[in-house]
């Protein structure tokens, strides 16, 4: 049986039409954990009504293939997933496969879940297999074909927020090979199946983390136990990440603190880089949020000026 987990935060907008779409037309047996983290019970009951059903507890037996939970703490990515995944042992051991989804995605190209679940047991030395991603624009989001270095992430630290993410990643992120169907470092967090088995053995995701970093994390661990990520490019997924946010909302501390945070917790603990290294990324830290608060304060000083509306 597939296990898919979507852990979502205040978003009613594309689960109904993802989960009655692309999810439930599904051939394989499944079942559908949505874990409503960091909000009032009244934001799953919402979640739930839009899906037909009703909310769960934690021990209740569960009935149907959709099954909506309510956690009031934000959880994060991390710690919300692994939530779902012990839920759906508890009900159902005999789960083979969970898949981490996003709920902001959409299937464009051929029968995902089954071509995965295929892949998966075909090959057992793949850990975690994703599809091709691509953006609103088209553009592929990953693979990754080698680990990020420490050097890259703190070249990107200082450059990203004075030239922008796209002439950051041109100059620190090599141009990647030819996408096709084999083992990569990294693919997409946003949508991500893995082997139950080979995710419980090697401690499910690392819960240090809230967001960001959490796929690089789980590529580590996998390769601990010999098992590698996998890219299959003959179905894809979009990612409609940016389709709901407001233009000129300035930038994002909160997002911006918890991916250095997940930055530092991989290159210390993961990628076993040395205590000089370290250093001078968590100074590259300090840099970049220095000059994201300058450039909070610009914006604010711009809408105090009327220049944004």
């Amino acid at each position: 049986m597939l296990g898919i987990i979507i852990v979502t935060y205040k978003s009613y907008d594309r689960i109904k039409e993802y989960v009655e779409q692309d999810l439930l037309p599904c051939t394989l047996p499944r079942k559908i954990v949505v874990v409503d983290v960091g909000s009032e019970r009244n934001s799953a009951e919402r979640i739930a009504a839009l899906l037909g059903v009703k909310v769960s507890e934690y021990d209740d037996v569960p009935t149907g293939d959709v099954i909506v939970l309510h956690v009031q703490e934000n959880l994060g990515y991390a710690r919300g997933n692994n939530y779902g995944v012990r839920y759906l042992l508890k009900h159902f051991p005999e789960t083979e496969q969970f898949l981490f989804s996003n709920d902001d995605v959409r299937f464009i190209k051929g029968p995902v879940l089954e071509t995965l679940v295929e892949r998966l047991r075909e090959h057992p030395d793949i850990g975690a297999i994703g599809p091709d991603v691509v953006d609103l624009q088209d553009n592929h989001q990953g693979p990754l074909y080698r680990h990020p270095t420490i050097w890259q992430t703190i070249g990107g630290n200082i450059c990203e927020p004075l030239l922008g993410r796209q002439r950051s990643d041109q100059i620190f992120k090599p141009m990647p090979p030819k996408r096709q169907a084999g083992m990569v470092a990294i693919c997409s967090g946003c949508f991500l199946m893995v082997s139950a088995a080979d995710f419980v053995r090697i401690g499910m995701f690392d819960e240090r983390t809230f967001l960001f970093w959490e796929e690089k994390i789980l590529s580590r661990r996998m390769e601990t136990i010999g098992k590698s990520f996998y890219f299959e490019d003959s179905v894809q997924i979009q990612h409609l990440v940016g389709a709901s946010m407001k233009q000129n909302k300035g930038p994002n501390l909160l997002l911006l603190k918890n991916m250095l945070a997940g930055g530092n917790l991989y290159y210390r603990y993961y990628d076993k880089c040395g205590w000089p290294s370290y250093l001078l990324l968590r100074l590259s830290n300090g840099t970049r949020l220095c000059l994201v608060y300058l450039a909070l304060l610009k914006y604010r000083l711009k809408r105090y000026l009327g220049l944004y509306k």
